[in-house]
């Protein structure tokens, strides 16, 4: 997230956007760990816990769109 970007946002959405971009780029940290696991083990994970994820992620989006067009 870009520093400024909090400057157009409301003082009750701050502390929401700043945690939910900390839970972001930890996601992103176990998603690389995940692979990284993967790949050392060679064994994959199930494509449907990837497509669970997915659709979750889907969802999260979908609500950050949304609230972007209020």
């Amino acid at each position: 997230m870009k520093p400024d970007s909090l400057l157009f946002i409301s003082e009750k959405q701050k502390p929401v956007i700043q945690n939910l971009d900390r839970l972001m780029r930890e996601a992103l940290a176990n998603a690389a760990a995940v692979l990284d696991n993967a790949k050392d083990d060679g064994v994959p994970i199930p494509p449907d816990l990837v497509t669970s994820f997915k659709i979750d992620y889907d969802w999260i989006i979908s609500h950050l769109q949304e609230a972007a067009n209020v």
